[in-house]
């Protein structure tokens, strides 16, 4: 999933936030490489049942695995990031900024 933000939301998003947006989008771009790739490694391994074969696909499969681990923690990262930013937003609201 790609994160957008339309032209009049970006002026009001904090660096961090969008700095989080662009690194979650290289990740996600990242992960869909490495599915193709894996994909890819599986079939070869199906037809062939090589240990070379094999250690490909599982050689994909970990850095699949780091990946998808970092893009989770990204979007935690973010979720916490916007959590505070509507806390932020919502204070400054009551009082009337």
């Amino acid at each position: 999933m790609l994160i957008k933000f339309g032209n009049n939301a970006t002026a009001d998003i904090s660096p961090d936030i969008q700095e989080l947006a662009n690194l979650i989008n290289d990740q996600s771009s990242e992960q869909k490489k490495l599915v193709i790739q894996f994909k890819s490694a599986m079939n070869r391994f199906a037809s062939e049942r090589s240990l070379e074969s094999c250690l490909d696909a599982l050689n994909v499969c970990m850095q699949l695995t780091n990946t998808r681990r970092r893009l989770l923690e990204s979007y935690q990262q973010y979720s916490r990031l916007l959590e505070s930013e509507i806390t932020r937003i919502s204070k400054d609201s009551k009082r009337g900024i």
